[in-house]
């Protein structure tokens, strides 16, 4: 693969789709920050306890909600 530099890099090899190598969580919040749910499936290491884990997801999720409502472009009447 070339680049604008002109240089031959060759691209990321693909992440592993041997079964077992991912994780899967489902997390169900209510609008207070409160887990209603949580399943794993195939998770292989637990290094936080689940307060923490559910905590810090909900502020990852409530950090990208606020993120996009910034950058929502009808926000600003750019609506096409």
């Amino acid at each position: 693969m070339q680049f604008f530099g002109g240089s031959d890099i060759s691209p990321s090899p693909p992440a592993p789709t041997a079964p077992g190598n991912n994780a899967h969580m489902i997390y169900v919040f209510n609008r207070n920050g409160v887990c209603l749910l949580y399943k794993e499936w195939n998770r292989p290491l637990h290094t936080l306890n689940a307060q923490q884990d559910h905590k810090l997801m909900f502020g990852l999720l409530f950090s990208l909600k606020s993120l996009t409502a910034k950058m929502d472009p009808t926000r600003f009447g750019f609506l096409l």
